[in-house]
């Protein structure tokens, strides 16, 4: 199965995972010598700029925003109460 990821998307999800890099790097080099870095505050860090990015630039969904077009004809309901003879 293939996934189809839109140029706008992958660019978002390299940028978050960039920073998220970026804050761990920091981290771990701001913290001494034994420390592991913070992997919740990159996780975090990552997940916010990726969700701040898909919010200003759409994630290149392809949504139209006009409304449906409304259906013409009659509804189910109204064919079903005519179909029934009268008494």
């Amino acid at each position: 199965m293939t996934l189809h990821i839109d140029d706008v998307g992958l660019l978002i999800l390299a940028v978050g995972l960039l920073v998220g890099y970026a804050v761990y790097k920091h981290t771990r080099a701001a913290a001494g010598v034994a420390s592991k870095g913070d992997v919740v505050g990159a996780i975090g860090a990552a997940a916010a700029t990726i969700t701040a990015l898909f919010l200003l630039f759409g994630g290149g969904g392809s949504a139209s925003a006009e409304p449906a077009p409304r259906p013409t004809g009659h509804a189910l309901a109204s064919l079903q109460v005519s179909a029934v003879p009268p008494e």
